[in-house]
């Protein structure tokens, strides 16, 4: 693990059952194609690290991952570019925003 990948909480982890998970990625496709979604999408931010994306470059990230038992809602998705959702993976939402923060920091002192 590199010095900039954010700690992994597998130990932490209580697996969601399967078909719940099967079940709100149904959910989450169906959102994707709402009006609300279209606009908070196309606002173009990340809600993780804030940098402005092309609204096509935005993902949607489940706030409480799936696995730790999140719910697709209107209250759980949000925007993510690329690099976050990716960096966040299982993590809870407060816990990649730490991680994030620190990377912040650091890099601002450097």
């Amino acid at each position: 693990m590199s010095e900039f990948d954010p700690p992994q909480m597998d130990a932490l982890l209580i697996s969601a059952d399967p078909d719940h998970i099967e079940r709100e990625r149904r959910k989450a496709k169906e959102l994707k194609r709402t009006a609300w979604w279209r606009n908070r999408k196309g606002r173009g931010q990340c809600y993780y690290c804030k940098r402005r994306f092309p609204p096509a470059e935005l993902t949607l990230d489940h706030i409480t991952p799936l696995v730790r038992g999140g719910r697709t809602s209107k209250a759980n998705c949000a925007p993510a570019c690329h690099e976050c959702n990716q960096h966040k993976r299982n993590l809870p939402a407060e816990a990649f925003k730490a991680w994030l923060q620190e990377r912040l920091d650091e890099t601002s002192t450097d």
